[in-house]
């Protein structure tokens, strides 16, 4: 029985140390599922509370209505972009890349309809 333990022991320590903890390509998926969860946020908000909301991106990361702004994890970047989402649902309209190595992906915001879509671009 001490053999056994012994032995998976030895495996499970081959295992956490050969394992990688973090994907950059789940990294930057996590990071475009934040992004776009936060945009519906402020378009609701705008709704909701019949008042314009303010959204800013930058190469760190994205604000949304003056908060601190969300970081974006290390060797990841985003467009600079300024926009806002009005009360009837619409917006000023933009398109941000977020990047991450060679995967790029735009996320866009209609100004008509505030309605926001995301599509992977190219690696170049």
């Amino acid at each position: 029985m001490i053999v056994v333990i012994a032995v998976m022991g030895m495996i499970a320590g081959l295992v956490l140390v050969r394992q990688p903890w973090h994907s950059a390509g789940l990294n930057m998926d996590a990071t475009e599922r934040a992004f776009i969860n936060a945009l519906r946020l402020a378009r609701s908000r705008a709704i909701a509370q019949d008042r314009i909301v303010p959204v800013v991106t930058g190469a760190a990361g994205f604000s949304v209505d003056g908060a601190p702004p969300m970081l974006l994890p290390e060797r990841e970047a985003m467009s600079d972009a300024r926009f806002v989402f009005m009360p009837d649902g619409g917006s000023s309209g933009a398109t941000v890349i977020l990047g991450s190595g060679t995967k790029r992906v735009a996320v866009t915001v209609n100004w008509l309809n505030g309605r926001i879509r995301t599509r992977e671009l190219d690696a170049q």
